[in-house]
């Protein structure tokens, strides 16, 4: 799967995610929110075309440092409802702030991809239903 550019794997109940996520090359929204997550991996940097991460409603008490980079191709992230502890990251509070800011933005992204995909004429081949199993 090294050309998926979407993933959603919410509501999962997951712990944790592979190590190896950075396999994922092209990912550029990855949807996580509503998990069981407590850390965010380190490999997660390494996907250079990644530009919206939303993991809030999980139990994220760690992230990698260099997620607050503004060297990072984020340009949309979503924590929100995580205890994530402000010290460890110097801009969290400033992340946060902004992500409350975003929400009407998070809406917009949304009702713009559905809008989209309404006015193709036929189904784009990345929606087709996949099926996949994960092994952790």
């Amino acid at each position: 799967m090294s050309n998926l550019q979407w993933l959603d794997i919410s509501n999962n109940n997951l712990n944790d995610l592979p190590q190896d996520i950075d396999r994922l090359e092209e990912l550029q929204s990855f949807l996580l929110y509503k998990n069981k997550l407590t850390y965010l991996p380190y490999a997660l940097l390494n996907l250079k075309k990644l530009t919206l991460l939303v993991v809030s409603g999980d139990h994220l008490v760690e992230l990698p440092t260099a997620l607050c980079d503004s060297s990072t191709p984020l340009k949309f992230v979503n924590l929100m409802d995580n205890p994530i502890d402000n010290t460890q990251c110097q801009d969290v509070d400033e992340m946060m702030e902004n992500e409350r800011d975003r929400q009407h933005f998070d809406k917009e992204v949304m009702k713009a991809y559905i809008e989209d995909l309404k006015e193709r004429e036929s189904v784009p081949s990345y929606t087709t239903k996949v099926s996949f199993s994960l092994q952790l």
